[in-house]
């Protein structure tokens, strides 16, 4: 499981994880992690699995992240998925789940009201400020009159709770003779990896010598992301998780992935990994 994870962007540590992923019967989980919750805001999610893998089970922050790696998990061992929350009972999705696949972030305080809404409504009216390419799921209606919305996507109108839009990048490398299909697939991949809806994406990022590369252009017309290009001489000195050898013999640097997108100033949530034909990606949240 960690080497899949791991092939698919996942950093594995040993400290201070923002997930825990347990291989026993939930009674032996429970008490090893009796010590580790205190504050549903900070505590980790915390998924348990049975020992013959037959079943994957979130047990601390389903609906703030747990269902959805629980997903990714279970679809990586071809394995049930057990959800418990009241919006799962419901067959919808959490506010939060909507935000994390829409790339947006919400209050802990905010989302629990708006979730005890939709589990009494059914339904949440959502208002777009701005426009922006959400990916519109059962349990949540977008409306064009911010009067009748529960909440808002953008900037706060009349004290409604707010979804902010969070800026997600794409950092990519690749030979210039891969193919525009391959590319575009590996930018899809990258974002399915993690849940997000592709039309998310906000940048696209790769070194300046890509510039007059085309492929790369019409990626970003079909996402509707805009392609920044960084000089090397920014990349210099940054570190990468897995350095690169064409990179270190071609460029002087360790890697063009991670270290493009740290030139920006983004998180990497999902480390360089590789993709089709040599084709490498990483993803960045700010």
């Amino acid at each position: 499981m960690a080497k899949s994870l791991e092939d698919i962007g996942y950093y594995i540590v040993q400290h201070h994880p923002e997930v825990y992923i347990y291989f026993y019967p939930i009674g032996i989980t429970v008490r090893k992690i009796a010590g580790l919750i205190k504050d549903k805001v900070t505590d980790p999610v915390v998924i348990s699995v049975t020992d013959d893998g037959s079943y994957v089970i979130p047990l601390i922050k389903e609906h703030r992240g747990g269902s959805i790696i629980g997903e990714i998990i279970a679809d990586l061992m071809g394995s049930q998925l057990i959800l418990t929350s009241r919006t799962s009972q419901l067959g919808i999705y959490s506010v939060e789940e909507f935000a994390w696949i829409n790339g947006l972030s919400i209050d802990s305080k905010q989302s629990d009201i708006l979730n005890m809404k939709l589990v009494r409504n059914g339904k949440l009216k959502i208002y777009l400020q701005d426009r922006l390419d959400l990916k519109v799921i059962e349990g949540f209606e977008l409306v064009e009159n911010s009067d009748e919305a529960d909440a808002c996507v953008g900037e706060e109108v009349n004290g409604k709770p707010l979804l902010r839009p969070l800026h997600l990048a794409l950092g990519i490398g690749y030979a210039r003779n891969v193919p525009f299909e391959v590319l575009y697939f590996s930018a899809i991949n990258t974002l399915k990896s993690i849940h997000v809806y592709e039309k998310r994406l906000e940048f696209i990022v790769t070194p300046e010598i890509k510039k007059d590369d085309e492929k790369l252009k019409k990626i970003g017309n079909l996402l509707g992301a805009s392609v920044i290009y960084v000089p090397i001489d920014q990349l210099k000195g940054r570190t990468q998780s897995t350095p690169s050898r064409v990179a270190k013999e071609r460029f002087g640097v360790e890697g063009v992935c991670e270290p493009s997108l740290e030139a920006l100033g983004t998180r990497i949530v999902l480390k360089r990994t590789k993709r089709a034909y040599g084709v490498v990606t990483c993803l960045g949240v700010k």
